[in-house]
């Protein structure tokens, strides 16, 4: 059984691939997506997750990009916030901001797990309203400060 202690801190997407009724399915966002998700010890949670080499905009402002560009930015991100639980070999994201405004009020589950120091969160299988069986796999290491890639602003 995890320890929720085990969760706590700063985590670098390694891989995030899907299968369609037990069959792979590939990457939703590429097989070179990106992200981070954070656990603090007080409980809560952040996730953010991208397609990697998403154009830039050209500008330092979001809201001078024009409506296709934010729309194409959107449709290559997901993020979302809130609070977690770990109930035995589950852990339950309850969803209280995210870009999917549909997710707010709901509670992500994912089934965690470890394989050596990588944490394996699955989302439990959704189905599609034509019967298919949907299930996203996300693969996890700690995060390390000094690989970052930021750049700092003028």
């Amino acid at each position: 059984m995890i320890e929720s202690a085990s969760l706590v801190g700063g985590w670098t997407l390694v891989e995030w691939s899907a299968s369609v009724d037990g069959t792979d399915a590939g990457h939703p966002m590429g097989p070179d997506a990106g992200g981070q998700l954070t656990y603090t010890a007080d409980g809560a949670v952040s996730a953010i997750l991208h397609r990697a080499g998403r154009p830039t905009f050209g500008t330092r402002h979001l809201h001078q990009a024009s409506e296709t560009q934010r729309a194409d930015a959107a449709a290559t991100y997901v993020s979302y916030g809130g609070s977690y639980e770990l109930r035995d070999d589950r852990v339950h994201h309850f969803v209280e901001h995210s870009l999917f405004p549909d997710w707010v009020g709901t509670v992500l589950v994912r089934t965690a797990a470890f394989e050596g120091d990588r944490l394996v969160l699955t989302a439990l299988p959704e189905r599609s309203a034509d019967g298919r069986s949907f299930e996203n796999r996300l693969v996890w290491k700690r995060f390390d400060p000094t690989t970052s890639d930021a750049v700092v602003a003028p």
